[in-house]
């Protein structure tokens, strides 16, 4: 039958890329996400929305699927000459540690994903569990050892970030946090002088100037006041009239200039790796992953590459090229944001620490601008954007009227309409 031939051809074809091809997908998720993920708090669009939704969890999926084929190549046919290197499957498996921590851009697509940070604890576990398994089968004569630990290691931090990621925006650690910064409110306001207040030091810090690191600051401390809403934490009666007399004596510009602020400092809260960066300690262990992959693309470019095909030295390549790229322009991303403007002296050590690389500077400004080709290209109004400039509503009267029309059109179209208003929504 001709169908018969087609078929071997199919499965020929298969045996051949499957691991070749979701290493490749993986790897794209990666840098896909990376470009499209900033554009969810710039725009309400559905469709741009649903990019990003379909990559987040593809992303993951693909990932673990490779994990899967990696493991079963060995068992099946180990020796065969069109498999993948087995030394080379081992270091590929260590870079897919690094694609589940995800770039630092999106950690959680909906709030209820935080919680999840202990499946993601198991998750890591587990995972790493699997590379030990591959990586112990392939000693003692794997060429690739040193550099596979390398990356094994700034997978397991990339992961493990992500997590800590999760559980610092969690509600759990969220009313924690939120408790704690009361508690010490609390004791400065006992010490500190009467009619004295953290606002009136913001403002004597700028000499009464409306400055923008003014009203970042003031985005920063409102923030701080206000995230307790989010956990349903009603802030405090001094809390509420300090804010209202801040923004009595505001325009309107400046009110939405520290509103916008205040509301991206919740974004990158809930949904990114900023808590789990902003720190002295993530400034070191991101470092640290850092150098390591480094090292292990020098390294791997000194070893001798015999027996291993042309096709799998670029695509190694490729997914070390790609991790560099992410980053350098992650960490070039964060100490130009607001919050190592928030706070300075994290990120001085952080620029002492990984600045000193040039090629740190070309790879990341290289991918910065990639990222903003993309996206200026894709929706030129849309990059500029601090916010999406819209927030969700709902109408009454709108509802009432849809209630008294005729129903027109099929179920198709009300499941359109019910994933519209679940999980394509921003928030």
């Amino acid at each position: 039958m001709a169908s018969a031939p087609f078929a071997a051809s199919l499965l020929d074809m298969w045996v051949v890329w499957n691991i070749r091809g979701f290493m490749i997908l993986s790897l794209s998720m990666q840098l896909l996400l990376a470009i499209i993920s900033p554009l969810r708090r710039k725009t309400s669009n559905r469709w741009v929305i649903l990019m990003i939704w379909s990559a987040y969890f593809l992303s993951d999926w693909a990932a673990i699927f490779a994990f899967g084929l990696i493991s079963n190549a060995r068992l099946m046919n180990p020796t065969s000459p069109l498999q993948v290197d087995q030394d080379l499957l081992a270091f590929w498996s260590a870079f897919l540690l690094i694609h589940l921590g995800g770039p630092d851009s999106i950690t959680a697509y909906a709030l209820e994903d935080n919680t999840l940070w202990m499946r993601h604890l198991v998750g890591l576990v587990v995972q790493i569990l699997a590379f030990v398994n591959i990586f112990v089968k392939t000693l003692p004569d794997n060429k690739l050892r040193v550099p596979t630990i390398l990356i094994a290691i700034a997978g397991t931090i990339k992961y493990g970030e992500r997590t800590r990621a999760l559980y610092l925006a969690s509600v759990e650690n969220l009313k924690e946090s939120v408790l704690k910064s009361r508690r010490l409110h609390l004791k400065s306001n006992i010490t500190r002088p009467q009619g004295a207040s953290t606002q009136s030091n913001i403002d004597a810090s700028n000499n009464g100037e409306d400055t923008f690191g003014k009203r970042l600051k003031m985005a920063f401390h409102y923030f701080q006041i206000f995230r307790g809403l989010v956990v349903d934490m009603i802030p405090e009666h001094s809390e509420w009239l300090e804010s209202r007399d801040c923004f009595l004596n505001k325009d309107a510009r400046a009110t939405f200039d520290i509103l916008k602020m205040e509301l991206k400092f919740f974004y990158e809260v809930f949904y990114t790796k900023v808590l789990a960066a902003n720190s002295a300690w993530g400034v070191v262990i991101r470092s640290l992953a850092f150098y390591n992959v480094l090292i292990a693309l020098i390294m791997f470019c000194l070893i001798k590459k015999e027996g291993i095909h042309g096709v799998d030295v670029r695509i190694t390549y490729s997914l070390l090229a790609g991790v560099i790229a992410l980053d350098s322009a992650s960490e070039i991303l964060l100490s130009r944001s607001n919050w190592s403007k928030v706070d300075d002296y994290i990120y001085l050590g952080c620029q002492a620490i990984g600045h000193g690389l040039v090629l740190f500077f070309i790879v990341g400004i290289a991918m910065i601008c990639i990222v903003g080709f993309f996206a200026g290209f894709c929706c030129l109004t849309v990059a500029s954007r601090e916010w999406s400039e819209s927030t969700g509503a709902l109408s009454i009267l709108g509802c009432a009227f849809e209630e008294s029309r005729p129903r027109k059109g099929s179920k198709l179209c009300d499941y359109w309409r019910k994933i519209n208003g679940t999980i394509l929504a921003p928030f």
